[in-house]
C-alpha cells in the first residue's frame, strides 16, 4: 500500500511537469523577440537621427520705400528707421509689423477699427497746408514758376520738381533780385542826410559800362551798392555828366544831399576846368573829390 502511494506521487510530479513544460518553453521566444524589436528600434533611431532633415528657411518681409509713392499709402505710412520688419502708421501713431506679409500687413493695418476711426477723425479736423492755402486755380506750369522764388521751402512738394540751372539763374538773379535789392538801397538812400557816388567806366567787349554806386550810413554802419549799370558809348565829361545826373534825378535822389563823387585819376573826371567833377561842383559849391572805390571794378 505504500508503494502505491509513492507510485502516485511520481505520476503526479510527472504530469505537474507535463503541464508546465509548455507554459515555460516559449519564454525564450518571446525574450528573443524582444530583443530583435529593441535592436530593430534602435537600428530605426540611429538612422533617422543620422540621416538629414529638410528645413524650409522663412522669408522675412522688409520695409519697400516702393509703397511711399502708392496714393494709397503715402498719406499715413513712413518707414521706421530703427527696424526695417516694421512700419510707421503717423495716423494711429503705431508701430506695426510687417515681416510676415509685406504689404499684406499694411492693408490689414489698414482695416482695422483704431485706424479707420483715426483715419475719420483726420479728416474731420483735416487743415490746409501752407502751399494749398495760397494756390490759385492756374496751371502746373504757372504753379511751377510761381515756386521758383520759393525754393528755401524744403517740404514744398511742388519745389521737388523744380530744376535751376544757367538760364533759370541769370532770369532770376537779374530780374528778381537785382531789382529788389536795387529797390532797398535806394529807398535807403531817399531817407539818409548824405551820400556819395562813385563811378568807373570799363569796357565789355566792344561796349562801355558805367556802373554807379552809392555809399551811405545806415543803422547797420557803412553800406554800399550799385543803383545803376549803364551803356556809357562815348567818354567825355558832358556825357558823364549827363547821364549820372539823370540815374540821380530818375531815382528820386537830391543833388544837395550829394557829399562826394569818387572815380579814377584823369582830366576826363577830376580835371581843373572841364570835367566831371568840375561840372558837378557848378551845382553843389561844397561838394568833395573822393577817390575811386576800390569794389567799384568788381560791379
Amino acid at each position: 500500500m505504500f508503494s502505491m502511494q509513492e507510485d502516485e506521487i511520481i505520476d503526479v510530479s510527472n504530469s505537474l511537469e507535463e503541464e508546465c513544460l509548455p507554459e515555460s518553453a516559449p519564454q525564450p521566444v518571446k525574450d528573443a523577440d524582444s530583443v530583435s524589436l529593441k535592436n530593430n528600434s534602435k537600428f530605426t533611431t540611429t538612422s533617422s537621427l543620422s540621416s538629414p532633415v529638410n528645413t524650409s528657411k522663412r522669408y522675412i518681409s522688409k520695409f519697400k520705400k516702393e509703397w511711399l509713392l502708392n496714393p494709397r499709402y503715402s498719406s499715413f505710412l513712413k518707414e521706421c528707421k530703427t527696424d526695417q520688419t516694421k512700419a510707421l502708421c503717423i495716423i494711429c501713431n503705431l508701430q506695426f509689423s510687417i515681416q510676415n506679409s509685406g504689404v499684406g500687413d499694411v492693408n490689414s493695418h489698414m482695416k482695422t477699427k483704431k485706424h479707420q476711426d483715426n483715419l475719420k477723425s483726420v479728416e474731420a479736423n483735416k487743415s490746409k497746408s501752407i502751399h494749398v492755402s495760397f494756390s490759385t486755380t492756374t496751371s502746373e506750369l504757372n504753379r511751377l514758376s510761381a515756386a521758383e522764388g520759393a525754393l528755401v521751402f524744403h517740404d514744398s512738394s511742388i519745389v521737388k520738381n523744380i530744376t535751376c540751372n544757367k538760364t533759370k539763374a541769370l532770369e532770376i538773379a537779374c530780374n528778381v533780385l537785382a531789382p529788389a535789392f536795387t529797390n532797398k538801397i535806394i529807398r535807403d538812400l531817399q531817407n539818409v542826410s548824405y551820400f556819395s557816388i562813385s563811378y568807373d567806366a570799363s569796357s565789355k567787349g566792344n561796349t562801355k559800362m558805367l556802373p554807379i554806386v552809392a555809399q551811405y550810413f545806415s543803422k547797420f554802419g557803412v553800406n554800399h551798392g550799385i543803383i545803376e549799370f549803364i551803356n556809357q558809348q562815348h567818354e567825355t565829361a558832358d556825357k558823364l555828366f549827363v547821364n549820372i545826373k539823370y540815374v540821380l534825378e530818375t531815382n528820386e535822389l537830391k543833388l544837395e544831399q550829394l557829399s562826394s563823387i569818387g572815380s579814377d585819376n584823369t582830366n576826363v573826371n577830376i580835371g581843373q576846368h572841364h570835367s566831371v567833377f568840375a561840372l558837378f561842383n557848378q551845382l553843389i559849391p561844397v561838394l568833395l573829390q573822393d577817390k575811386e572805390y576800390d569794389n567799384v571794378e568788381i560791379y
